[in-house]
């Protein structure tokens, strides 16, 4: 297996954003792509991370393949990732080669771990989403970044024309309201009216992937859980399914 991603930065964000959440993992490499699928250890987070074989400027598989690896330790790798970087994925026997091509290459070679794929539900065929707000990437990110000292939790509400951020912690409180009108929401689609609540540590662990994304989809319904896409370039992809928290 040999592949080519035209830039490095891409993947040194998501894999970072992933590896916050699970230690180890599959890499599930055919002739669709790339695709990571994996459940936190608490199950409360579902990971889908997609690159279709047409995002890659060099693809070359021959059979199915798939990748066990640790998070940390390909994190670490994938911070040396700089600006004009390519990044070349290889596998030879148990071996992953990782290699950023720019004005010079730096190989990095890791042992493959001896994991299988999760067979985990197509969740996404399950779920009726019924409220659905899109924003660039940056305003999620300092969104979290805001409501990130003051609790735990947050609180997502949606109506016809905005959509409400509530965190509250034991001495302070913060509410964010976004709409399409002032800028802050890109599109904002409420079949009816949802109110759900979720763990922010989730949130603040994904929130780094919104460097390798141009825009960003949270989708949920009242008390369902909620999916949040990173829609990233050259038709890559990038979810979170957040279990909700139930009063």
């Amino acid at each position: 297996m040999k592949l080519l991603f035209f830039d490095a930065r891409v993947w040194r964000y998501t894999i970072s954003a992933i590896g916050k959440i699970i230690e180890e993992g599959v890499f599930v490499v055919n002739q669709e792509g790339l695709r990571l699928r994996a459940m936190d250890p608490s199950h409360v987070v579902l990971i889908d991370f997609y690159v279709p074989s047409t995002a890659f400027d060099v693809f070359e598989v021959e059979k199915e393949e798939q990748i066990g690896v640790n998070f940390e330790d390909i994190a670490k790798i994938m911070r040396r990732a700089v600006k004009d970087d390519q990044l070349e994925l290889s596998t030879s026997g148990s071996k992953l080669s990782i290699s950023f091509i720019g004005k010079s290459t730096r190989k990095f070679i890791l042992p493959q771990l001896s994991l299988t794929a999760e067979e985990l539900p197509d969740i996404e065929a399950k779920l009726q989403f019924k409220a659905q707000a899109r924003m660039l990437s940056d305003t999620f990110n300092d969104i979290v970044k805001d409501l990130e000292p003051v609790g735990k939790d947050v609180v997502f509400e949606a109506s016809s024309n905005a959509l409400k951020i509530v965190v509250k912690g034991d001495i302070a409180e913060a509410e964010i309201i976004m709409d399409m009108e002032r800028g802050s929401l890109l599109d904002l689609n409420v079949e009816e009216e949802s109110r759900a609540g979720y763990s922010l540590d989730y949130f603040v662990d994904m929130a780094g992937a919104s460097k390798a994304a141009d825009t960003i989809t949270l989708a949920f319904a009242t008390d369902m859980p909620c999916k949040v896409e990173f829609e990233m370039p050259q038709g890559a992809r990038l979810r979170f399914y957040v279990a909700p928290r139930v009063e």
